[in-house]
Formats: C-alpha cells, sequence, structure tokens
C-alpha cells in the first residue's frame, strides 16, 4: 500500500504541486497581509486545492504523454518503471481534474456572497487562462503543443505560474494590486529562466521536440537563461525602489538576490543542474521576503 501511495504522489508530484496552493495564499497575503475574514479563507483554500489538484492532473497527463521520453530522461518515474499502468494514470487524470474544478466552483460561490459578480467572472477566467495556457503547453488529441516549439512553451509555463498569485489575489479581490503584480513578473522571470535551463538538462531525451537549446545550442541558451535570471533579479528590487514595498524592506528579498548571482557561475561551467536548483531557491526566499513585507505593512 505505502509503495501504492508513493507511486501516486510520484505521479502527481506532489511536492512541486503544493507550490501551487502555496502560490495562491501568496497572492492574498500579498494583498491583505493577514486581514483575511474567515469567508476569505474558505476562498483562498478552495481556490488553492483546485489549483493544486489541476496540478495533479497536468503532471499525470504530462506522464502519461511523455511516457517514451520519460524511458530516457526520467525512467524512476511510475509508469516508464512499471510501478503504475496506463488505465490507473489516466483514472488518476480524471479525478483530480474533477476535484479541481469542484473546489473552482466552491471558492467562486463563496466570492460571489461578498462581492461583485464582474470581479467573479475575472476571477474564474484567470483560471481558465491558466489552464489554456497549459493545455497549450501540453497539446491534446495527439496535437503537439507549444512544449514542441522552444521559447514559447517556456513562456507559456512561466505565465501560468505568475497567473497562480494573481487567482490567489482575485480570492480577497486584490487582482489589479501592484504588489501582487510585481511578484507575478519576479515568478515569471525566474520560472522562465529555469524551464529554459531544464531543456538543457533534458536534451539528450527530449525526442521530437524542437527546444531553445535544439534550436540556438547549448552556450547560447545558457546566455538566454542568464539574461532572463539578471531581468528576474532587477524585477526583484524594482518594486521597492519605486516604493511598491517600502524601500527598507529591500533588505528581506536581498538573500534571494544573492542566490541568483551565484546562477551566473554555474552556468558558466555547465552545472545546469545546480543552476537551476539556485532559481527555485531564490524564488521561494524571495516569495518569503514579499510577504513578510506585505504582512509588516498590514
Amino acid at each position: 500500500m505505502a509503495e501504492g501511495a508513493r507511486a501516486y504522489s510520484d505521479l502527481f508530484r506532489v511536492g512541486n504541486s503544493i507550490t501551487g496552493l502555496v502560490g495562491v495564499g501568496v497572492g492574498a497575503l500579498v494583498v491583505n497581509g493577514t486581514n483575511i475574514s474567515l469567508n476569505q479563507g474558505v476562498i483562498v483554500v478552495s481556490y488553492g486545492l483546485s489549483v493544486m489538484c489541476f496540478m495533479f492532473g497536468w503532471n499525470a497527463y504530462n506522464d502519461i504523454t511523455d511516457i517514451e521520453i520519460d524511458r530516457t530522461n526520467r525512467p524512476g518515474r511510475p509508469l516508464p518503471s512499471g510501478r503504475l499502468n496506463l488505465k490507473e494514470a489516466v483514472n488518476a487524470m480524471r479525478a483530480s481534474l474533477v476535484l479541481s474544478v469542484s473546489f473552482l466552483i466552491i471558492g467562486a460561490m463563496n466570492l460571489s456572497d461578498s462581492t461583485t459578480d464582474g470581479e467573479v467572472i475575472v476571477s474564474v477566467a484567470i483560471w481558465v487562462a491558466a489552464v489554456f495556457l497549459l493545455i497549450s503547453y501540453e497539446g491534446i488529441r495527439g496535437s503537439k503543443g507549444l512544449k514542441h516549439r522552444g521559447l514559447a512553451g517556456n513562456v507559456a509555463i512561466a505565465s501560468a505560474i505568475g497567473m497562480d498569485v494573481i487567482f490567489g489575489a482575485s480570492s480577497v479581490s486584490g487582482t489589479t494590486d501592484p504588489k501582487v503584480i510585481s511578484l507575478a513578473v519576479i515568478a515569471i522571470l525566474l520560472s522562465l529562466a529555469r524551464e529554459l535551463i531544464k531543456d538543457i538538462e533534458d536534451m539528450e531525451g527530449d525526442i521530437g521536440r524542437n527546444t531553445l537549446p535544439r534550436k540556438i545550442g547549448v552556450d547560447n541558451a545558457r546566455s538566454i537563461a542568464w539574461i532572463f535570471t539578471l531581468a528576474a533579479f532587477i524585477s526583484l528590487f524594482l518594486p521597492f525602489i519605486l516604493e511598491v514595498f517600502p524601500t527598507e524592506h529591500a533588505i528581506l528579498v536581498a538573500p534571494g538576490g544573492l542566490l541568483l548571482m551565484l546562477v551566473k557561475s554555474k552556468l558558466f561551467v555547465g552545472e545546469d543542474r545546480a543552476a537551476q536548483s539556485l532559481i527555485k531557491r531564490s524564488l521561494q526566499v524571495s516569495m518569503i521576503g514579499v510577504i513578510a513585507s506585505a504582512v509588516i505593512i498590514g
């Protein structure tokens, strides 16, 4: 039983999927700080669970469609390793997507009790747009998605990640709040750099995928990844310079900026896994800093 649970956990990539739930919470906290009512709390949790469950389903679908690629790149994953069969993976995917829509409906119904219909529509539209980006990335019914089209695929994934925090902000009617927009930009740029580096890592097994590293070469791709990383570094401190957040609070995101500055040396010597790991940690540390600033502001 424990082995079966571990197989589903790996299929869903639970650790990564939980970041979707966390991202929704971050979006709400950045807008309202700790001033969240009970009803808003229900909406935030419902929306977060909706995102998490959708990511469960999307990760399962990714493994289903990439089973041949994963035999080379990720042979330990549940399907290529035989820990789960195709029918089990498909059923798990369908159940996750049903739960995702159910939690979205619960959150939207609660939101409609406390705000205008227009804001509810915007909130649901953000969810639909993020889902559209992920479906466009993966492709459906045998059609090739954006993941086969180089940089466009990286942009789709990064944009969906950025929309996660905006979706969270919509749960407390703060979609256009400058603080959450700043955080979304940071998340998009960091994710874009990381996705590109992951494509470099997976070149050997990316059969049939016309990724950017395959188009322009590894060294050029690393240079572009560094440009995105540098842009993320600038975006990290710009909200403090523009006083979207208090200038003195820039010290709270400084550790995240320091981690980004270490990325170049890793890319220069070809340590791609270490580089993308640094970017991931920088995003996590920076989010903590931004949340802390928002909570202090109140």
